[in-house]
């Protein structure tokens, strides 16, 4: 059985940090696939992009959006069992593929805080979802479209795990820079404790240059020295220094608004570092459990930092992992989830 994992946005590089993609490496490890592919489209010509990896396949666009070497690579190697889109869009070459796709199951998960409003969602045989609200207003919309909470998934062996280090910072803030993420709120937070001074490092930013996390750093470096407060931008960084960066941290935080469960609740968790959640967020909060961390209310998000510095050391957030989103059980719900769709994996 074989997977084409389909990215609608076009680029030229294959990439292992999607939550999806990470899940279809876990079925092929599990064998419950055989075999993957990512079809990725591009605009530029052959003489621009990159030699692809041995699992990536790029289809050239013309101007109307559309990849001739798309059909000629179905025509010629048959119809994937699974197609896997991820993302928001719905370009031509997306509906080029669901047209030349027509066996395939076919599923899709969206970062879009209102996945029943995905462009011909009605033509999906499964929607993932990240929360139990999500799927009713999905099958209220659509009820023809499988929809299910998934899991995602973090590599907790070898990219995020505990390290012996001191600890540098009371808070680590790991996101973009986008307006979604809500820098604020912790920012704002920060300034009404007046009992000690906090320090903060926020990690990462956007390693394809977009333009709107570039244009909010230096507003939030004014706000940072406008309320006087100790706060380092690390700019995009590697994994490895995600992790670095987190276990330097005593708790974790995550200020979202209107955004997908994001995967940097986990990457604390796995890091062992408790994490301080607001109630704003849209989506994810389910992650944590009372042994990972707090939920606060954004009103009160700063006595939710105090009291999770406070009490940090009684909290067991990577043990809380193991037990409820270890590989095999973010796995095996996958599974369940395809074969109760209909996905005969």
């Amino acid at each position: 059985m074989k997977v084409a994992y389909v990215r609608t946005r076009m680029g030229n590089e294959m990439t292992a940090t999607s939550s999806s993609f990470k899940i279809i490496l876990g079925l092929h490890q599990r064998r419950a696939v055989s075999d993957y592919e990512i079809w990725q489209f591009t605009d530029r010509a052959a003489a621009e992009t990159p030699a692809p990896a041995p699992a990536l396949k790029l289809f050239r666009c013309d101007h109307n959006n559309f990849a001739d070497d798309l059909t000629r690579e179905v025509y010629e190697n048959g119809q994937p069992d699974i197609l896997w889109v991820d993302g928001r869009d719905t370009p031509p070459y997306i509906q080029q593929t669901l047209d030349l796709c027509p066996a395939s199951f076919k599923l899709i998960y969206s970062k879009h805080p209102r996945p029943w409003n995905i462009e011909n969602l009605e033509r999906y045989d499964l929607c993932l979802v990240d929360e139990d609200w999500q799927v009713a207003k999905v099958k209220k919309h659509f009820p023809r479209v499988s929809c299910f909470v998934w899991d995602k998934l973090v590599d907790y062996e070898t990219t995020f795990y505990p390290l012996t280090c001191e600890k540098s910072y009371d808070l680590c803030y790991v996101a973009s820079l986008r307006k979604g993420k809500n820098h604020e709120l912790l920012f704002e937070a920060i300034s009404r404790v007046k009992d000690r001074t906090l320090t903060c490092v926020c990690v990462g930013g956007d390693l394809k240059g977009n333009r709107e996390s570039w244009d909010r750093l230096a507003p939030l470096q004014q706000m940072v020295a406008d309320l006087g407060l100790s706060v380092h931008f690390t700019g995009p960084v590697s994994a490895q220094e995600v992790n670095r960066y987190i276990n330097l941290s005593k708790i974790g935080v995550m200020c979202s608004i209107v955004d997908a469960a994001p995967r940097a609740m986990l990457e604390y968790m796995a890091a062992d570092v408790p994490v301080l959640v607001s109630s704003g967020m849209l989506a994810g909060a389910r992650y944590l459990g009372p042994a990972a961390g707090v939920v606060a209310a954004p009103k009160e998000f700063h006595l939710g930092m105090t009291t999770l510095l406070d009490n940090r050391k009684n909290y067991s957030p990577r043990a809380y992992l193991l037990q409820n989103y270890s590989f095999e059980k973010v796995i095996a719900k996958c599974i369940t989830i395809l074969r109760q769709a209909g996905c005969q994996v």
